[in-house]
């Protein structure tokens, strides 16, 4: 029998988590998401190893792992002691609303990250936060921008200013534009399904993510950096959130029938972080692994000065004047953004991190020294080690519970460009802090006692499990199931749609929250895999961004917090 052919609707809530969304719905703040849960099925989601966003998503749009989709976050290296930044042409494999268009299915794709260039689909596409900025040609079809303004709504990419709520004010003003942009999502997507009708309709909104980074010391009494003043006005600033999403949910809910098929779903889950801090780089310059440039090391006091200075311009200047001041003062620039990093010697370096990118602390090793395998392997042991035996200067206890290596997360022919080592932050709780070069240096490993610092340092981050509830068709009804993962959602909507499988996915379709009788009744249909899709090489596959393209992937970055 034909697979039947469902519409599918998929509403990302980036960073969900079940420990607050449950509670909730049962208290009755989240009807639209109690539709949907009690009409259909449940499970926590595995997202990848670590959970952020580039690594999980492009595991979600692919149904593969890291190893080979081969984008495993939002940096690099650029092979010569450098990052780079990535972007959706940075990944292999065809994405799923890919195969739905070369299937004859019309989608409808708004803000999912990961996907900037927009690439040509049969339907609509607005690219997500690795757009570097809204002149960018971040949609596709290019004549969307002007429908979207010609009905009046305002479509903006991502916030510009979370690093500047060092005051009420400025909270209550980022909440109230966090809210308008996802409510302009909606709109577009609405807007743009009137005229471009779509199989597939799929729509992220970041605003549960940004809220849970940086208002959840407000909510959680027992966070280690709880704000008691704060929490006065600001203690509901998540659920309230996560009741605006609902909102949105609800207008989209509104368009769809019994037989269109909802799933929400996040990338990955959520949890407060703890006031433990490490100076990565200062550790590993103890173990005689890394050198710092002395002749480049700021003194601490130019490092207090440049960071009193950043803080004072980002919170006074408006992004027009920044943008004119770093254009009219290039070295002036280039001496701020060099003056709170401590410098690497890389003829003496065989290992380090990225500690300007605070996100998600990796360890890599330096392939410019020409290691060999058995190099390779020797040090990880060295380090693991090291890094398993980090004592919290509080408990007495240790400080980081795994250091997970690519070759037991990954398989494929992009193994070798993940990081060689991952700390287990997301299990853990501890923060990366930017070392210094010179002496006397802070704690390697240090309990920060300082009040957590607005819109710069994380109240709370990422854990591995997130959600997904599914309802609609043949979706089994208040059924609660385990063992779904991020990988598996793309070859399940496939199926759901009636359309094949690529046989390169590492995902499956998840039978255990279907109807028996229709999976009786309906075999899942599987195609080889199109090897001619891969035969670019990388250069030839990549757009990589232009020095100004950086720069505003950076700000963007650090205003959402991921880097310093």
């Amino acid at each position: 029998m034909r697979l039947p052919k469902f519409p599918v609707l998929i509403v990302g809530l980036d960073g969900a988590t079940f420990d607050l969304m449950l509670p909730w719905i049962e208290q009755g703040h989240l009807p639209n998401l109690g539709r949907v849960l009690r009409s259909g099925a449940m499970s926590r989601l595995e997202s990848t190893i670590p959970p952020i966003t580039p690594c999980a998503w492009s595991s979600f749009m692919t149904g593969k792992n890291p190893g080979k989709h081969g984008l495993f976050d939002f940096v690099e290296p650029d092979g010569a002691g450098g990052f780079k930044f990535t972007n959706a042409s940075f990944r292999e494999g065809e994405t799923l609303w890919g195969c739905l268009s070369r299937n004859g299915r019309r989608v409808g794709v708004v803000n999912v990250p990961m996907t900037y260039p927009p690439e040509p689909v049969n339907g609509f596409l607005i690219s997500g936060l690795d757009t570097p900025h809204e002149l960018s040609p971040f949609m596709y079809p290019v004549d969307i921008k002007q429908q979207l303004k010609e009905a009046g709504i305002r479509y903006r990419i991502d916030q510009q200013h979370l690093g500047n709520m060092r005051t009420n004010a400025k909270r209550r003003q980022q909440l109230q534009s966090i809210f308008e942009a996802e409510t302009a999502r909606t709109a577009a997507l609405v807007h743009l399904s009137e005229s471009r009708p779509s199989d597939f309709r799929m729509v992220v909104y970041g605003a549960t993510d940004q809220v849970q980074h940086h208002f959840w010391h407000f909510m959680d009494e027992t966070h280690d950096k709880y704000d008691a003043d704060g929490a006065k006005e600001f203690r509901y600033a998540i659920r309230d959130t996560y009741v605006h999403c609902d909102e949105q949910l609800g207008k989209l809910l509104d368009e769809c029938d019994d037989d269109t098929i909802v799933m929400v779903m996040s990338d990955h889950g959520f949890g407060p972080m703890t006031n433990v801090r490490l100076r990565m780089n200062q550790i590993l310059r103890d173990a005689g692994l890394l050198t710092f440039d002395q002749s480049k090391a700021p003194g601490r006091m130019k490092q207090a000065l440049a960071g009193w200075l950043d803080r004072l311009l980002r919170s006074t200047l408006s992004s027009d004047m920044k943008r004119t001041i770093a254009g009219l003062f290039p070295k002036l620039r280039v001496w701020f953004e060099n003056l709170d990093e401590a410098k690497i010697d890389w003829q003496q370096t065989s290992a380090y991190v990225n500690e300007a990118y605070r996100s998600s602390p990796a360890i890599w090793l330096n392939r410019l020294s020409g290691m060999s395998d058995a190099d390779v392997r020797e040090l990880r042991d060295r380090i693991e080690a090291i890094m398993l035996s980090l004592v919290d200067p509080k408990t007495g206890g240790l400080v980081m519970s795994n250091c997970y290596r690519p070759q037991n997360l990954y398989h494929g022919p992009h193994t070798s460009k993940a990081p060689d080592l991952l700390p287990s932050w997301w299990e853990d709780g501890f923060l990366l802090d930017q070392s210094v070069a010179g002496q006397p240096a802070p704690p390697n490993v240090e309990r920060s006692t300082a009040p957590l610092e607005g819109g710069v340092e994380f109240a709370a981050s990422h854990r591995l499990d997130g959600v997904l509830m599914m309802s609609g068709g043949p979706i089994r009804k208040e059924f609660a199931f385990e063992g779904a993962r991020i990988i598996d959602v793309a070859p399940t909507v496939l199926y759901l749609m009636g359309a094949p499988i690529p046989d390169d996915m590492d995902g499956r379709v998840l039978v255990e929250a279907l109807d028996d009788e229709f999976v009786a009744a309906h075999q899942a249909e599987y195609e080889a895999a199109d090897d001619d899709a891969e035969l670019e090489t990388e250069d030839e596959a990549r757009t990589s961004f232009t020095q100004d393209e950086s720069e505003l992937i950076a700000k963007r970055l650090q205003a959402l917090g991921y880097i310093k």
